[in-house]
């Protein structure tokens, strides 16, 4: 499937040009009711929750759009628009509860009931639960379409962790903000060896609806 992930002009360069993206951390993300889906008045049942909820600790995640188009989210993660968005090919989900780590994110208005059972739920309900936990967030972050990938902490770098770009995520496009004042010559050097492989382009506002859409004037 189709990702797109959002950055400043430094850290676009960057990601480019070490063929690589920083992993999140779980208790690093930037939104207190992440990983959080549930109704936790319930104190035993909060007790429960969490403890499921930190046995996830060691796991890492990559955060990406399905879509480029949407100005707001050009603006929140993109320095106002003077940044990059990087297009990858990912594999797409394998619909195994068990297994399946990356998914687009799902929305609700109002926190969902954790099952007081939980604990002597067969397998197979348990993960379904543990995949709500990984894919679901409060409506009003619905602009920005999340594709998550979900997995170990990997390659450690003075406390950073970081996926390298390969087969299962793969680079296909480089997007300039309008903003952006990078050149083309820039982002080819950054690219090195896959310049040619890589489609580089930038956006613009679209003239009649509320949308960036691709400068036909190129980057």
């Amino acid at each position: 499937m189709h990702a797109y992930k959002f950055l400043d002009a430094h850290f676009g360069l960057k990601s480019l040009y070490e063929r690589r993206l920083k992993q999140s951390r779980i208790d690093e993300l930037n939104d207190p009711f992440e990983l959080t889906p549930y109704d936790l008045t319930d104190l035993t049942l909060r007790k429960t929750f969490l403890q499921t909820r930190d046995d996830m600790h060691d796991r890492g995640m990559l955060c990406f759009s399905a879509d480029w188009s949407n100005p707001v989210i050009w603006a929140h993660y993109s320095d106002k628009h003077k940044g990059l968005c990087l297009g990858f090919e990912i594999p797409d989900k394998h619909g195994d509860p068990a297994n399946d780590e990356i998914d687009h994110v799902k929305y609700i208005e109002k926190p969902l009931q954790f099952p007081a059972n939980y604990l002597s739920l067969p397998d197979p309900e348990r993960f379904e639960l543990v995949r709500i936990i990984l894919f679901t967030k409060f409506k009003h972050w619905e602009y920005e379409k999340e594709i998550r990938v979900f997995d170990s902490l990997q390659n450690e770098e003075n406390g950073l962790n970081f996926v390298t770009f390969g087969e299962k995520m793969l680079l296909t496009e480089v997007i300039i903000g309008r903003n952006c004042t990078l050149r083309r010559t820039q982002i080819a050097w950054a690219l090195g060896p896959l310049t040619g492989e890589v489609k580089i382009s930038r956006v613009r506002a679209a003239y009649d609806r509320f949308e960036m859409v691709e400068d036909e004037q190129g980057p």
